[in-house]
């Protein structure tokens, strides 16, 4: 009776662990594993068991939100017998569309035991989300190229997520700054890349929008030399290139819908999954910072080495 009663607080309950190999995940692979639930000093019954998948985004103050990106039920209504071990399978195919695990963006999965009559037991394990093979070879042709992911790379905005790279090599003394985004299309993968080109009257914007084949991506040398052309391309003659970008634009579904207009984007997800909230949570700190960031520019200061109050989540508060 003592240890029934000491199992409803949790002393002597069954315990959950989801175990899954410990590396980092690329987006649209499967994470599999097993779910083991021990069971404690009593029989207990057991209503639910279920992993969230959930998304983090921090702030440099420390401020930070989570939110559902998806949750997986596993198993119903059971009975965990007294010291009984079970082991149930894990298999869950990560999004395409979600934020890569940069900076402000963090990802772990909440393993939920749901105990009747008694407290509830978790498990929370970090995963960490890289780039598609698609994407990191691109990341790695620029690489090639001479140019460096910078390390505020991976703002949020409400088209997705945006990678920002420097120049060090071939383009230095022709590119400020090198701004990039893409999605999954039928044929490879679309990419919209805005070029900052060094000018003697400041900075000019080149807006390039194209798509890269499958063809082109497998292939290590054509993806360098293609995007070198682009990139010179902008370089040459930017003003040839002032059109806005054609984005697709979100679209709002139902409650537990991942579908969305800007579906096929890398980090597309993130306006479904964060939405207002994020907005009426951490916007108190981006106006602070939006202001430090104008005034290093406007004094000169390298944006690299700049001490910001609080983390740049570029345009995804803008209010439309």
């Amino acid at each position: 009776m003592l240890k029934k009663f000491l199992a409803k607080f949790g002393k002597g309950a069954a315990t959950v662990d989801l175990q899954f190999e410990n590396r980092p995940y690329q987006i649209g692979e499967v994470v599999q594993g097993e779910v083991v639930i021990k069971g404690g000093e009593v029989d207990q019954q057991i209503n639910q068991l279920a992993v969230q998948f959930m998304m983090t985004v921090r702030a440099k103050n420390g401020q930070s939100v989570s939110r559902e990106v998806e949750r997986i039920p596993l198993n119903g209504s059971f009975v965990i017998s007294k010291k009984e071990e079970k082991r149930i399978p894990f298999n869950y195919r990560i999004p395409q569309a979600l934020p890569l695990s940069r900076g402000p963006v963090s990802y772990y999965f909440d393993t939920h035991l749901d105990i009747e009559g008694g407290v509830d037991r978790t498990d929370i394990d970090y995963i960490t989300i890289g780039a598609s093979k698609e994407i990191q070879s691109i990341f790695h042709a620029l690489s090639r190229l001479g140019f460096r992911e910078k390390s505020t790379s991976g703002k949020l905005d409400s088209y997705g997520q945006e990678f920002e790279f420097f120049p060090t090599q071939l383009f230095a003394d022709k590119v400020h700054e090198l701004e990039i985004r893409f999605a999954y299309v039928e044929e490879g993968v679309k990419v919209w890349m805005e070029v900052e080109c060094r000018s003697g009257y400041g900075k000019i914007e080149a807006k390039r929008e194209f798509v890269l084949t499958k063809e082109i991506v497998e292939n290590e040398d054509k993806l360098v030399s293609s995007l070198e052309k682009y990139i010179a391309e902008a370089v040459q003659q930017p003003e040839l290139y002032k059109q806005p970008f054609t984005y697709p634009t979100y679209q709002p579904h139902h409650k537990g819908s991942m579908a969305s207009g800007i579906g096929s984007m890398v980090g597309g997800l993130a306006m479904g999954v964060l939405g207002g909230m994020v907005l009426n949570e951490l916007m108190d700190n981006l106006g602070v910072d939006e202001m430090l960031e104008d005034a290093a520019e406007a004094i000169g200061l390298d944006e690299e080495n700049f001490d910001l109050a609080g983390m740049d989540f570029g345009d995804f508060f803008d209010e439309n």
